[in-house]
């Protein structure tokens, strides 16, 4: 009797995890910029982004978690906007799951929220190509 209730307490709460994963876990790959100012739009791109799985976004330093604004939302990316409220530092992106059991998932990818964006060198110019002309061809 007693076993029988162990496997399944195991099973009722490991389905909630497996409705989930069948339905697709949310994993986020990429941002379209590293650094953000306060107000700043941002594209996040990946898997599974769209609001059958993702119900709210947050900026997390793995204390504090702030809420931002999803402007759009579709199954490979979500556009967010940076609060004003938003301290500077580097923070991870978070997800609340949607669904009867949702779940927070912070996501491998971060960015940095900065007063100024990092300059960055100017791209080097390609080197010119060596004539092939001989001498006499460019007379």
């Amino acid at each position: 009797m007693r076993r029988s209730f162990i496997l399944l307490l195991a099973l009722a709460l490991a389905l909630p995890a497996i409705a989930f994963a069948a339905s697709g876990v949310p994993m986020m790959r990429a941002l379209d910029k590293e650094e953000a100012k306060r107000g700043d739009t941002v594209i996040v791109s990946g898997e599974n982004l769209g609001k059958a799985n993702v119900n709210e976004l947050y900026l997390t330093d793995g204390t504090n978690d702030v809420k931002l604004k999803i402007v759009e939302q579709t199954d490979s990316a979500i556009t967010f906007v940076i609060g004003r409220e938003v301290k500077f530092g580097r923070y991870s992106l978070m997800i609340l799951t949607a669904g009867a059991t949702p779940m927070f998932i912070e996501q491998p990818v971060k960015v940095s929220i900065v007063e100024q964006y990092t300059p960055r060198p100017p791209a080097e110019e390609a080197p010119a190509e060596p004539s092939t002309a001989t001498p006499s061809e460019s007379q």
